[in-house]
């Protein structure tokens, strides 16, 4: 018997009794986190004290309905009633795992870190409220859409290689955010990248169908196509947004990271594989078709070396698949259609000669590493120094 109908079927006395003491708990926790959420923070942190206490207050209405709405009451329409328990616990559980720690941790490190992205948003003209920064993250940077909250390693804020990666981050808002206009075109040449990319894999397995080959290559396709729609194009056009807004420091930095905590550079899932990011590879072989768009051919080319010298260390390479799953001629469409996308919503586009404190520090902080990397990390200090004053005056 499913665990649904079980619950079909159980009398009322168990199920109301197990409802009208769980509910009440969960509702005393609710009202617990909202007492939690602290008062008088910084302004940054105004929007997502509401989301929180916004969202906690949804949840207990919820709740609320499960012990007084009638239809509840029903015997049928138990399923529905744990279905909801369920939903308003999940709720509840990301808020208190995901934004109240954020709220709660707003000291000194993240003044700095929200500054920066402060300065950011600034410097480039990006059309949106900016999320709220925390080094709450136990993995890497990601972005929570719902909270406007963008968490970051705990000690990011003190040094520069990977802060290119808040670049991507503000991306994901452009293309998750409903009913904005100012945005639009941006999703917009997202959908038509998603066309693209769809006519492509229906080609491709068309072309199986008609050689009539192993089976296996058309799930390979179905699968890769699949993945691109659910997540890589979203990967790839942060990517890219990051590439037009800032420049090489992207490109270096996703090096960096590939080099630290990357795999298999060329890794395509194949039977029971999943990823839900694109291989490092093909992200860098789109990040350099946008650098060359935007006036960066030469640094492009250094940066290709420094990337292939990598790769032969790593002691990786493609094969057949990889080229199969991400053509190059695709992802240079792909740089294509975000460029327009990314001018479109009026962010100013980074070029050689573009001067801004944020964007030349992280520039000129991988021209460091490179030229001199036994002396960088005496560098890097004083750079970050010089950074977090100039965005506590001008911020």
């Amino acid at each position: 018997m499913s665990r649904l109908a079980l619950w079909q079927g159980c009398g009322n006395k168990f199920v109301d009794d197990y409802f009208q003491g769980a509910v009440r708990q969960l509702m005393e926790r609710g009202q617990l986190l909202i007492s939690l959420i602290p008062t008088g923070l910084p302004r940054e942190f105004h929007l997502l004290q509401k989301i929180c206490n916004d969202k906690l207050v949804g949840v207990l209405q919820d709740l609320q309905e499960l012990l007084t709405k009638v239809d509840f009451t029903l015997p049928k329409n138990q399923p529905q009633r744990l279905r909801q328990f369920k939903r308003a616990i999940r709720e509840m559980d990301r808020v208190e795992m995901i934004g109240i720690p954020a709220l709660e941790r707003s000291k000194d490190s993240d003044r700095h870190l929200n500054r920066y992205v402060e300065r950011i948003r600034k410097e480039i003209n990006y059309p949106l409220l900016p999320p709220v920064v925390t080094p709450l993250s136990q993995s890497y940077f990601q972005t929570f859409i719902d909270f406007s909250l963008m968490r970051v390693p705990f000690s990011e804020g003190s040094f520069l290689l990977h802060l290119p990666d808040m670049y991507h981050e503000l991306a994901h808002p452009l293309l998750l955010t409903k009913f904005e206009t100012r945005i639009k075109p941006f999703a917009t040449a997202f959908l038509e990248t998603l066309n693209i990319v769809t006519r492509y894999f229906d080609k491709e397995l068309d072309k199986e169908r008609r050689r009539q080959g192993p089976e296996l290559f058309t799930f390979y396709l179905t699968q890769w196509r699949k993945y691109w729609e659910i997540n890589w194009n979203i990967e790839f056009f942060c990517d890219l947004f990051a590439v037009y807004t800032l420049g090489p420091a992207f490109a270096w930095s996703h090096l960096h990271l590939s080099a630290t905590r990357g795999e298999d550079p060329f890794n395509v899932p194949t039977l029971g594989g999943y990823s839900s990011h694109p291989a490092d590879g093909a992200r860098m072989t789109a990040i350099l078709h946008g650098l060359k768009l935007i006036g960066f051919s030469s640094k492009a080319s250094e940066i290709e070396t420094r990337w292939n010298d990598f790769v032969a260390v790593s002691g990786s390479r493609a094969e057949p698949e990889f080229g199969r799953c991400f053509p190059s001629d695709l992802l240079e469409q792909i740089a294509v259609k975000s460029l327009e996308g990314t001018r479109g919503i009026g962010v100013r586009i980074v070029e050689p000669a573009t001067q801004d404190i944020f964007h030349d520090t992280l520039n000129r902080a991988w021209d460091q590493f490179w030229s001199n990397p036994a002396g960088y990390v005496g560098w890097e200090k004083k750079a970050v120094e010089r950074l977090r004053q100039d965005c506590a005056n001008n911020c």
